[in-house]
């Protein structure tokens, strides 16, 4: 109970610095409580605000950078010894900051859930009620998709106990419980939202469906694809009748300002992401309330990652290709340069990874590439040679160190096109006016070839083909929607989910490698330890370090629990996950 007394305080100090003090007058005090709080409806909407927090931050102070989500599975290779639960090198850690520690934490789900009791108590009426309470269930639905993914079965609560309560102590329920639970708590707050695309910082109708078609899709492949015996079918069709909700209100386009050749950029490097007609929810910023960042700063001066070899290497060719089949690209010389590896390549490409010639601010006062002629920077900073361009600026503003004020997405179109696709691809159902009101849109953007159903041709270096041990085998269909997906949502924190639902999880053991190192492009760099190359010449950023690539199928698609959070339950109740 003494974590909800903390946040109410919290909460009361944000009204009382806002309050005028004839309004201070009327309640003395020392008597503001929660029995007089929770009166009216602005009370529950200032509550609420903190739940917005739980959303994805845009780096405030040093961490929670969007572009570094990725770095957990293929697409990134970050400086040092990586990330050790993509490595599978985690170990059950009683530290609540470290990996399998303070994810087992249930503390923001009982702050929605003691809101929703208020509410209940309240004197609100019904509908006042149900419009609350919808956003109060669709931020418990966000955090509890949070926890099944990481944990699987977790224990499911829609009250908000007493810490002295021995129901804090209960059993999990099944992972298709709390899975269900959450598509109800969807369901209610669809219903029960504003129905009308709002100011894209607060909850509506669509963010909701954006929520559950994604949360639907990733537990029904995942039921697919990891043999569970729960139904798969109905979650992919809800997540296909979401995304239809969404695609089909004329408010939402992509974002084409600037023509093929750098809307998509133009949409990442966005400062108010939320006025865009792409955005569905928008995280804002504010140098006037102090709520800023310090992201441009850093990926575009200390970054500390990079794209991958793997990733770079999934970008078709401008004739709808892959490089392994198309007359496009040649392997034996076009990987010599980054301006001829990008060189005939889907534009989506050079508008994620940094190419010679680009502008690139390395603080307020100057330009990295001022002069035009310089190449992407390669050092300990940027350990791969593909350093990331998307979600970069070029406004000097925004270089001063914790000044930054632009604003980050959490859910965009491009994402519920793909989700769309794949639902489709996975029930068999998809036919070419599927793709041609899903992704294709999003390659008209940038001009690249539509992708049809009659000119599909498998890679010969597909991770999906059956050839690695472990990855099921799927269609050529499903294979180059799950190469779209990767390439559009590079960076955006979505690429281990989709290993870890895919069943996929032997990709995260392959050695990781960058860009083809030069020594004529980059003199000051040879016999640096971060120029370490294989014997084919690519950057090999992990080689000698003493870490042993792992990925145990019984064990590493969830995180362990604390065996310390275990020591808290009655003997024998919580038990660990399989294989930790």
């Amino acid at each position: 109970m003494k974590n909800y007394t903390y946040r109410f305080i919290f909460i009361l100090a944000l009204i009382v610095s806002s309050c005028s003090d004839d309004v201070l007058d009327l309640v003395p005090e020392s008597d503001v409580t929660a029995v007089n709080f929770f009166k009216s409806e602005s009370d529950f909407r200032i509550y609420a605000n903190q739940f917005y927090d739980y959303f994805p931050r845009e780096g405030r102070g040093f961490a929670d950078f969007i572009w570094k989500e990725d770095n957990n599975s293929d697409n990134q290779i970050q400086n040092g010894n990586g990330n050790i639960f993509a490595h599978g090198t985690n170990t059950v850690n009683d530290n609540p900051s470290g990996y399998g520690g303070g994810g087992w934490n249930f503390d923001n789900i009982r702050t929605v859930n003691y809101f929703l009791d208020q509410l209940e108590a309240s004197e609100l009426s019904e509908d006042v009620k149900n419009r609350w309470r919808a956003e109060g269930r669709f931020f418990r639905a966000y955090l509890y998709f949070d926890k099944v993914k990481k944990y699987g079965d977790v224990p499911w609560f829609d009250t908000a106990h007493a810490e002295t309560d021995p129901e804090i102590y209960k059993p999990r329920d099944s992972r298709a419980t709390v899975v269900n639970n959450i598509i109800n708590d969807l369901d209610f707050a669809i219903i029960n939202l504003p129905q009308e695309i709002g100011n894209k910082e607060n909850i509506d109708v669509y963010i909701a469906h954006a929520l559950k078609a994604r949360i639907a899709l990733y537990e029904g492949t995942l039921r697919k694809y990891h043999g569970k015996s729960e139904p798969f079918t109905e979650l992919l069709n809800q997540a296909i009748i979401s995304a239809e909700v969404i695609m089909s209100e004329d408010g939402y386009k992509l974002h084409e300002d600037g023509g093929p050749a750098t809307s998509f950029y133009n949409y990442f490097a966005l400062a108010k992401p939320g006025t865009s007609t792409e955005t569905i929810l928008a995280r804002h910023f504010s140098t006037d309330l102090g709520i800023t960042h310090w992201s441009q700063r850093f990926i575009t001066g200390e970054a500390g990652t990079g794209f991958s070899k793997s990733l770079a290497d999934d970008f078709l060719c401008t004739d709808g290709l892959p490089i392994s089949l198309s007359p496009l690209f040649n392997k034996a010389t076009d990987y010599d340069f980054i301006e001829t590896e990008m060189a005939n390549r889907d534009p989506r490409m050079v508008q994620s990874i940094f190419n010679k010639g680009d502008l690139k601010l390395v603080g307020p006062d100057e330009y990295f590439n001022e002069e035009n002629d310089r190449v992407p920077p390669f050092n300990q900073n940027w350990p791969t040679g593909y350093a990331i361009k998307k979600f970069s600026n070029t406004d000097r503003v925004f270089q001063v160190p914790g000044a930054a004020d632009d604003g980050v997405f959490v859910f965009r179109l491009g994402e519920i096109y793909l989700i769309y696709a794949e639902a489709k691809a996975e029930l068999g159902t998809l036919t070419q006016n599927d793709l041609d009101i899903s992704i294709n849109l999003l390659r008209d953007r940038v001009g690249m070839p539509h992708m049809t159903l009659a000119g599909l041709v498998r890679d010969p270096d597909s991770d999906f083909d059956g050839s690695i041990a472990d990855i099921p085998a799927v269609s050529v269909l499903i294979d180059e929607i799950r190469r779209e997906r990767r390439v559009e949502l590079a960076a955006e924190g979505m690429r281990r989910d989709d290993i870890i639902r895919w069943k996929a999880g032997q990709l995260l053991v392959q050695t990781p490698l960058g860009a083809k190192f030069n020594a004529s492009v980059y003199p000051n760099a040879v016999g640096q330890p971060f120029a370490r190359t294989n014997s084919d010449g690519f950057i090999e950023p992990y080689q000698g370090l003493t870490i042993v690539k792992q990925f145990d199928e019984n064990k590493n698609y969830l995180y362990p629990v604390p065996p310390s959070e275990i020591g808290l339950y009655p003997s024998g109740v919580l038990t660990q996950n399989p294989g930790w």
